[in-house]
């Protein structure tokens, strides 16, 4: 599936380039000034001239449904006829056989499954979300899109893994990729910035591209920006620098590091609502690696509830989260899907200088962690990691300075029992330290320390304690 959803966005970024184009004969009457994430028109700005008003929005459950058996069509169609793929060599004995064989743990590689799957579940959760429904409203089609993809489109028995993952990873993903692009839509534009906007807004998320071109809103010209969602606040951080694992034998000691962080929203806003009012992202890629994408991190908001409302001393709000989680930097190999609840804090200590606290509850439905024989479980379960449900507590607490972290502390031990591997039982404690001096404007330097653990027991070996530290420097620059 992974194949797949790469190629359906290569064919979305085609489109996204090719369908605007009619607009570029109007360059003339574009905005002198270009910004990225566009501002909501005022009453008093009339648009373009000649631009038909935004229709108002509505719920289209039909053509969500289509665009879902649509995209599972053309993927099942080009698996089949122009990959040449043996899994998609699909009959009605191979439906009948999953469905007598039911759901199962499959041994596909760690990133098809832990990443791929995430990913494509984000498209099955935009056909819906693009048309209108909202976010609950839309997880019921990622689950029936993965169930129906399990039973109809593969030879192999349907995975359980697959259907979790899709399911709950393609929710998260496929959330946040929604809310970014939205940031960047505006039906105002006309011209090479109309181009850039909806080419942008198809790579953060390709499937909304499909519901554009249906609709007709990709070339539209309205007064209006659109019925699209912003943020109450919004930051990013690009960290590029170096790491070096001092106690590790598996990793390469020194790798270039670059990270992207992003914060949609702030939990303690009253703007808050929604789920995925507030989110935060994070990703690392690193070199030279046994893969170049090392780390995915979604937590996003699905609820808060204020404890002191109004309070000039502080906020204390009760927060519920739904999680993506993805590591895979040589010396840790770790996924989940997982939901966290517990307290957030936060306290002036002075101008625009803040103290955020957090301590979190976490469960997991479906962890997949790595063990330590390789050999043995590739003969087992026909893969080197294993899978099972998890809990986990967490904490973290950070200086903020004008959105800056200038100081932060956070540290989380994670247990998991196996249900499908040769492990029986893991923990995982992890504890990072990490500082930031700004140096000029929106620029700063940093550092970090962090440490990790993992202790595996099992019943045919004997327990096997594992544990790396590293460093971090780096170069940070902030975007609000």
């Amino acid at each position: 599936m992974m194949q797949t959803t790469r190629r359906l966005a290569a064919l979305a970024l085609v489109a996204a380039a090719w369908a605007p184009r009619s607009a570029l004969a109007q360059d003339a009457g574009s905005p002198p000034r270009f910004r990225l994430f566009p501002e909501t028109a005022t009453s008093a700005d009339p648009g373009p001239a000649g631009a038909a008003p935004a229709p108002q929005p509505g719920k289209r459950f039909w053509m969500a449904a289509g665009e879902l058996l649509g995209l599972e069509g053309v993927a099942l169609a080009f698996n089949r006829y122009v990959a040449d793929e043996s899994y998609a060599r699909v009959s009605w004995e191979s439906v009948r056989s999953n469905l007598r064989t039911g759901f199962a743990f499959d041994d596909d590689k760690f990133t098809t499954n832990q990443l791929g799957h995430s990913w494509g579940g984000g498209f099955y959760f935009n056909a819906p979300r693009t048309n209108g429904l909202s976010f609950w409203e839309s997880v019921p089609f990622v689950l029936a899109g993965s169930a129906l993809w399990e039973m109809v489109a593969e030879i192999q028995g349907p995975s359980f893994n697959d259907l979790v993952n899709t399911t709950l990873g393609g929710a998260v993903s496929g959330e946040a990729a929604y809310r970014l692009s939205q940031m960047v839509l505006d039906d105002r534009a006309r011209g090479g910035a109309r181009v850039l906007r909806e080419t942008v807004a198809a790579v953060l998320n390709p499937a909304q591209l499909i519901t554009r071109i249906t609709t007709g809103d990709l070339w539209a010209v309205r007064p209006e920006r659109g019925d699209y969602l912003g943020p109450s606040r919004f930051v990013a951080e690009i960290d590029a620098g170096w790491r070096h694992f001092v106690s590790s034998s598996r990793a390469n000691p020194d790798q270039a590091l670059l990270t992207l962080n992003l914060r949609y929203g702030d939990p303690f806003l009253r703007a808050v609502s929604r789920p995925f009012d507030s989110f935060e992202t994070s990703l690392d890629l690193s070199a030279p690696s046994s893969a170049w994408l090392t780390r995915v991190e979604i937590r996003g908001l699905l609820g808060g509830w204020d404890l002191d409302p109004g309070s000039a001393k502080g906020r204390h709000v009760l927060g519920l989260f739904m999680d993506f989680d993805y590591t895979n930097n040589d010396t840790r190999l770790f996924s989940s899907q997982s939901f966290r609840f517990g307290l957030l804090s936060m306290r002036p200590l002075g101008k625009d200088v803040e103290l955020r606290a957090e301590a979190l509850g976490v469960v997991a439905p479906l962890v997949a962690l790595q063990n330590d024989h390789a050999d043995e479980s590739h003969v087992l379960v026909g893969r080197a990691y294993d899978y099972g449900p998890g809990v986990a507590v967490f904490t973290a607490i950070r200086i903020r300075r004008s959105e800056l972290d200038l100081a932060a502390l956070t540290y989380s031990l994670f247990w998991t029992h196996t249900s499908n591997g040769i492990a029986r039982n893991s923990s995982i404690q992890s504890f990072r330290a990490e500082a930031r001096i700004p140096v000029a404007g929106p620029c700063s330097v940093g550092g970090s320390w962090s440490w990790g653990k993992r202790i595996s027991t099992y019943e045919e070996f004997d327990t096997f304690r594992t544990g790396a530290t590293q460093w971090r420097a780096f170069v940070s620059c902030m975007f609000r």
